[in-house]
């Protein structure tokens, strides 16, 4: 049977499983859920490119909103984020305590969390009486504020109650890692072994405020008969080995996490037998899943409805209990007052020889008043959970922080959830910015011509979550537009098919919303795109092309960019797609350029479906040299044509329609294309198949200027730029990369490693057949090379396998891997 941390951490393919589960709700829920205000969707998704530097970065962001993330990770209830999870209503939550204590623990392991700033003592201090969660948030916030905080703890170690979680539950290492990570926020001390019992003490020696964060630390006892003979649970739980229960059998009075606590100790030191006494039917004790399955797995019994009455003694030595059976009145809510004892039930058990009580706590220390003096945590709110005292913490941090800045205090919803981050948390180590054309831009990200950016609505919400420009959907002028309903295809989680063709809006109403959105935001990129005819008549085709240019020209366009390759259409009078003609291109390139404003860049929209790029990129270098005092690059790969079928108006068969494929199943596609047209010399925004920042990097490895991205807006909103502003920045600063336009064509002048360059020495494949589940689909190995022993377990003959590492990829268990031949092996491999 695996133990509750054994469980609670993930292996490296149970993460990914978990990970790709989740569907980055807009709403956010398990955000919400959060007493600390902790994003699991952000923090998934920044998690899954699963790079060494994604592991250590998502760390960041909980641990920014949660300081002691990786312990909430490990104890953590499933009633907050869990029980909020949009796939609840749909299959099971996805298991995100265990995701967030797997990625911090990874996160250490990998050389630790990313170091937040550290801002300018602000000459004042505050004092802490307490070490527990909400004590260290408070300090690990005020310390982000520049505030000196020293935290007084009466016990020989920092952590509160965490203490006292046995180490079954949550490792002592984990605790610590956590507190290190607070004390390297700021300008923070913890003093153990303090006993502070005066607040007023600490004032007269200079503090500004105090906080009183002191917890629960009395014990809370029934006041039955030999109730002396027992031992509390906070003793018991503090030193376990201290109390030799094995052989014995133990009583547990109380039902709730720490009783559980108790029982679950009390077992695993080899107690013979180990019982709960509660008020509660097992159904009714405020327990997790998790508790109750350690309940069930550890053969803890459980006397429900049940009230101990007397402590049997013989001695001076526990002999028994005396109990006595309660009720609760029917459709009545479980409450104490409720409870009524049943005349006549008592009884005497007389195989009790030791008992714990654990029916709750109270605070020791008295309220003082005093408007210097604050207080958090479970002193004042009661019983609460870790992250419940986290977001306590943080709460009165920011009335403490108001308090001595003059401020108008905070509003705060409840005191137990908190929607304050750590402001010490670097979102973006390395700079963004960069050139577009000899304009500054905040990020090389740009939104493309799609439906994300069709209207001024649209365009509002992309730069007010921080986008650094878009392009406005294509439009026309004086043009029918036909727009096909219920046109959209998925092909999968992230390859789609175009929606539509064009935008619906006349390229009159684009101008006059491109005229608002500059004024509006100035320090965007906002650029349009539009096109023209292509009928045969060049006269009335280059008037057309040439009007739509000095249209948006006029209402200060910062850029436009034409359209050449719209899958769908029939744009072209050769072939299916402008840009698919070189010549072509060229004449329509050239009428665009002959009356182009200098100071306004233009870019040409191509396809990657074509035979070869060199020719199309040839044939436009040779027009933008005629003009060489103007501003023009090209636009590359867009969709790629394909054909899906959809129920239509035949009998015989579906309808096939051709679509313009996007996102990740274009991918591959576009990066071959970038990657051979990367020595042309043209200024090129990559487009087509970006759904990660890793994508994005890759794009701009193969030179490009810019990356303008869709599918994955589409998919997960305008939000997600916040995630690939993130993750492209952490990227670089684990490389050594410190500027967009160091990165910018890193990759090459030679982007691709021929086929004959790479190496043909073969690994073999390899098996932990601790996490196999002995499936057999590695069996399917093409070569039969892998057969299943008399444990049903896989190994590998070197004289067929090949090294292809097909297996290796198609195990979802993540049990097979590559390894390094031995020379045996080598030479049975050459035999064969």
């Amino acid at each position: 049977m695996k133990s509750i941390i054994e469980e609670t951490y993930l292996t490296d393919a149970q993460l990914k499983a978990e990970l790709e589960r989740c569907e980055y709700c807009e709403e956010k829920p398990c955000k919400e859920a959060c007493p600390a205000n902790c994003s699991a969707a952000d923090f998934i998704m920044a998690a899954k490119v699963f790079e060494k530097q994604d592991i250590q970065r998502t760390a960041a962001l909980i641990m920014k909103d949660n300081p002691l993330g990786g312990v909430c990770g490990v104890v953590c209830p499933d009633r907050f984020c869990m029980d909020a999870c949009s796939h609840k209503l749909f299959d099971v939550p996805i298991n995100i305590p265990s995701v967030q204590a797997t990625i911090i623990k990874k996160a250490k392991e990998l050389g630790g969390i990313p170091v937040f700033n550290k801002v300018p003592r602000n000459n004042k201090k505050v004092a802490v009486i307490g070490a527990g969660p909400a004590g260290l948030s408070c300090a690990a916030l005020l310390s982000q504020k520049g505030y000196r905080v020293d935290i007084f703890e009466k016990e020989r170690v920092a952590g509160g109650m965490c203490n006292l979680i046995p180490e079954y539950r949550l490792s002592k290492d984990v605790l610590k890692t956590d507190i290190d990570f607070i004390l390297s926020l700021g300008d923070i001390k913890i003093h153990t072994s303090k006993t502070i019992s005066d607040p007023f003490k600490l004032l007269k020696k200079g503090y500004n405020a105090v906080l009183v964060s002191v917890g629960l630390w009395e014990p809370l006892l029934p006041g039955i008969i030999n109730q002396n003979l027992a031992i509390d649970s906070i003793k018991y739980l503090k030193n376990p080995k201290r109390y030799k229960v094995k052989g014995l059998n133990v009583a547990i009075i109380g039902g709730g996490a720490v009783a559980t606590d108790c029982a679950v100790t009390a077992k695993q030191q080899k107690a013979k037998r180990v019982e709960m006494f509660a008020l509660e039917k097992l159904s009714e004790m405020p327990l997790t899943k998790k508790e109750m399955k350690e309940i069930f797995e550890n053969g803890i019994e459980v006397s429900g409805r049940t009230k101990v009455l007397e402590i049997l003694k013989k001695e001076g030595k526990v002999k028994g209990l005396k109990i006595i059976k309660v009720t609760l009145p029917p459709k009545v809510k479980f409450n104490l007052k409720d409870i009524k004892e049943v005349k006549g039930t008592e009884q005497m058990l007389s195989r009790i020889d030791f008992v714990i009580i654990a029916i709750g706590n109270k605070p020791k220390m008295k309220i003082f008043k005093d408007k210097r003096v604050f207080y958090a945590g479970d002193c004042v709110n009661g019983p609460k959970t870790v992250v419940e005292s986290v977001a306590s913490g943080k709460n009165i941090a920011l009335e403490i922080d108001s308090f001595l800045t003059n401020q108008k205090k905070p509003g705060i919803e409840k005191s137990t959830k908190s929607r304050v981050s750590l402001p010490g948390y670097v979102k973006l180590p390395v700079s963004l910015e960069t050139d577009f054309f000899g304009r500054k831009i905040l990020s090389p990200f740009l939104l493309s011509a799609a439906p994300p950016t069709d209207g001024l609505e649209e365009m509002r919400k992309a730069y007010k979550v921080g986008w650094a420009g878009g392009i406005m959907k294509t439009s026309f002028d004086n043009v029918a537009i036909h727009i096909p309903s219920e046109y959209m295809h998925v092909f999968d989680k992230y390859t789609y098919g175009n929606c539509d063709n064009v935008s619906g809006h006349p390229l009159d109403r684009v101008c006059k919303e491109v005229e608002i959105l500059i004024k509006e935001y100035p320090d965007r990129l906002t650029m349009a795109s539009t096109g023209g005819p292509v009928t045969g008549n060049d006269e009335k085709d280059k008037i057309q092309w040439q009007s739509n240019t000095k249209k948006l020209e006029n209402a200060g366009c910062m850029g436009i960019e034409y359209s050449l390759s719209c899958p769908q259409g029939g744009d072209g009078t050769e072939g299916d797609i402008v840009s698919q003609n070189a010549s072509l291109t060229a004449k329509i390139i050239d009428w665009v350029m002959e009356i182009s404003n200098p100071a306004i860049p233009k870019l040409f929209k191509l396809t990657s479906a074509v035979t070869s790029i060199y020719p199309i990129a040839n044939a436009i270098k040779k027009v933008f040299s005629k003009y060489p005092d103007k501003k023009a690059g090209i636009t590359l790969a867009n969709t790629f044509p394909t054909l899906f079928f959809r129920k239509g108006i035949k009998k015989e068969w579906e309808d096939g329609i051709i679509v313009g494929m996007s996102g990740l199943g274009v991918l591959p596609i576009s990066y071959l294309t970038l990657s051979n047209v990367s020595k042309s010399g043209l200024i090129v925004s990559g487009n087509g198949g970006v759904i990660s920042y890793k994508d994005a990097a890759n794009f701009l490895a193969l030179g490009v200027n810019s990356v303008q991205v869709c599918t994955v807006v589409t998919k997960h909103g305008y939000g997600i730029i916040d995630e690939l502003t993130n993750g492209l920045s952490y990227l670089m600063q684990e490389r050594g990369i410190k500027s967009i336009d160091s990165l910018r064509g890193i990759a090459i002048p030679e982007p691709i490693r021929g086929f004959m360059e790479l190496s043909a020495v073969k690994k073999i494949s390899a098996f932990n057949h601790e996490i196999c589940v002995s499936c057999g689909n590695c069996t399917r190995c093409p070569y039969l090379a892998i057969t299943l022993n008399i444990d049903k377990k896989p190994e590998s003959d070197p004289a067929k396998c090949i090294g292809c590492s097909l297996c290796e990829k198609k195990c979802f268990t993540g049990a097979i891997y590559m390894r390094e031949r031995t020379k045996k092996e080598l030479a049975m491999l050459k035999e064969a």
